[in-house]
């Protein structure tokens, strides 16, 4: 109710005048003797000046560009994620290819060339080895 008031209050006429004693006196009403209007301005309105406007419009404008960034950055995540998948795909099947062949017999080849059968101990190293490097690198793919 009371904010229903304050634009009445606002707008309302004041008038001036001076007293028999010469005292200004002020009130909404015109008195008999010689008065004269006043224009008194309200406050003005909280949150409405040029300054929180321009303040509002520069803090769109940076939560937007936050906007943009963000989707910028994820972006380039997900490329990134769709360049090392392809990167990592033919690495993941080889290194599944190895296991498989690692569970069957077969022979060692050295550096230099020569032949040597497998123990089933260095197998497993090697296919511990290998599947450790598919858990790391090779989520679904």
């Amino acid at each position: 109710m009371i904010a229903m008031l304050v634009p009445l209050i606002a707008g309302a006429e004041i008038y001036r005048w001076k007293d028999e004693n010469g005292n200004w006196q002020f009130g909404d009403r015109a008195p008999d003797a010689q008065h004269e209007a006043m224009d008194v301005k309200g406050p003005a309105k909280l949150g409405q000046d040029e300054n929180v406007q321009q303040i509002h419009q520069r803090l769109q404008r940076l939560r937007e560009s936050e906007q943009t960034r963000q989707k910028q950055e994820q972006q380039q995540a997900r490329q990134e994620e769709q360049a090392r998948r392809r990167h990592m795909v033919p690495m993941c099947k080889k290194a599944r290819e190895r296991i498989k062949a690692l569970n069957r017999p077969f022979v060692y080849v050295d550096d230099d060339g020569s032949r040597r059968d497998s123990l089933r101990e260095e197998a497993e190293a090697d296919i511990a080895q290998t599947q450790q490097w598919i858990d790391e690198n090779c989520d679904d793919y």
